[in-house]
């Protein structure tokens, strides 16, 4: 199964429509989402699991900081790279290289609804989780991207 847009974007939807009571339960709702959309990466790997956990912790980090976009470009980052790192030894992947985008998104304008940001916010992780592109270590020596 591949990358799950509709698993991110529904998670983040119910994590900006119910709010969790704490920094915690909102950074934990936020890595849940990326695992659920993560899980099926094809090709697969081992550490979405892991990565998920690593970006709960990270995002605690940022949101709690006066401007969030900057810690959580770097996390996103950092998971990112933990998702590549569980493609071995079959693939050597490059992760997304870019940042994901959040200082833009969130300076433009606001979306109307919970369900309008979910949208925004998870076609563009979407977008740039796509970047990445993982390569067969033995021949032919198979660029993929990652889906």
């Amino acid at each position: 199964m591949p990358l799950n847009v509709a698993g991110l974007k529904g998670g983040l939807r119910g994590c900006f429509s119910t709010p969790p009571s704490t920094v915690q339960g909102c950074a934990r709702a936020w890595a849940d989402a990326m695992v659920a959309y993560s899980a099926g990466v094809v090709p697969p790997s081992t550490t979405v699991t892991a990565a998920g956990d690593a970006l709960s912790s990270a995002l605690v980090t940022a949101f709690e900081a006066p401007s969030a976009a900057p810690a959580m470009e770097v996390a996103f980052s950092q998971f990112a790279v933990s998702v590549g790192l569980g493609m071995a030894p079959t693939y050597a992947a490059v992760p997304p290289a870019a940042p994901v985008g959040f200082g833009p998104q969130f300076a433009g304008p606001k979306p109307e609804t919970h369900a309008d940001a979910a949208e925004a916010i998870g076609s563009l992780i979407d977008l740039w989780m796509r970047t990445g592109v993982s390569t067969l270590v033995a021949p032919p020596n198979t660029p993929q991207p990652w889906t």
